[in-house]
């Protein structure tokens, strides 16, 4: 049987390199086995932050009836809740403006940080309405993907909102009507084609530039609120953080090494 100093060490580097593969490889069959963790934006950082833009996949679908802006945020919140980021569940609000004064800007708040798709790809350098999401000029990319990445590029979005991130209006023939979820706000508005007390404003997934994504306007983005529809969310604000595997691997090689050194110094 072989035996003495030399085969120790040796059989201590084994022991540990097992150790550190045996981890890693369990650490690596999470990650796999979870094809909803989103992964970070190959352009971000260590401590950078930003926020995941997306719409609901056409499954996932709502009419426009409330004017409680609490139902649409459930709903990004269900869908967004079989997604995480670096282990921890998405948290969603809804790009959505209510009957009632509460805009869409107000709903998912302002924190001045970039704005990515789950492919990685950018929509906007900021969450903000000057030089950002809620500006047309400054707009880098469609928001066209769900979580998963699969993207969406015909039919309409739910919104209520203009392209400012706020509650949709306008002036018609007997003044000015707000077009918000669960609205609008002046009944008995019609013309010879649209009965306005049913129809909401919506945006547009073929959308190639602009407000678009969130606005049509006057008429063709006045839709039946009746109809369902997908509908925008974007996550609360998430901060990169290194591989925790990248830590481990180091750590335990350190370690490993570490060990082996003090082996040979004994013997």
């Amino acid at each position: 049987m072989i035996s003495g100093p030399r085969f120790k060490r040796l059989f201590k580097v084994m022991f540990l390199s097992a150790v550190v593969m045996a981890i890693n490889g369990l650490w690596q069959a999470k990650a796999t086995a979870s094809p909803i963790e989103i992964a970070t934006p190959t352009t971000l950082h260590g401590g950078d932050q930003f926020r995941f833009i997306f719409v609901t996949p056409n499954t996932v679908t709502t009419d426009a009836t409330s004017s409680n802006v609490s139902v649409y945020n459930t709903i990004v919140q269900n869908y967004a809740n079989g997604f995480t980021y670096n282990g921890q569940t998405i948290s969603a609000s809804a790009i959505v403006s209510v009957l009632g004064g509460v805009n869409a800007i107000t709903n998912v708040g302002v924190h001045n940080v970039a704005v990515y798709m789950a492919s990685g790809t950018e929509v906007a350098v900021s969450d903000n309405g000057t030089t950002g999401l809620f500006s047309a000029n400054d707009l880098l990319a469609q928001p066209v993907q769900d979580l998963s990445g699969n993207s969406f590029t015909t039919g309409y979005v739910w919104t209520g909102t203009s392209g400012l991130g706020t509650q949709y209006n306008t002036n018609t023939n007997v003044g000015n009507v707000n077009w918000g979820l669960g609205g609008p706000s002046a009944p008995g508005v019609i013309d010879n084609t649209i009965d306005y007390t049913d129809h909401v404003e919506v945006g547009s997934l073929a959308s190639t530039s602009g407000y678009s994504w969130l606005s049509l306007g006057f008429g063709t983005g006045l839709q039946l609120k009746t109809q369902s529809y997908q509908i925008y969310g974007i996550s609360d604000v998430l901060t990169v953080v290194p591989e925790p595997s990248t830590f481990l691997i180091s750590g335990l090689g350190v370690l490993m090494v570490g060990l082996a050194q003090r082996s040979r110094k004994r013997n």
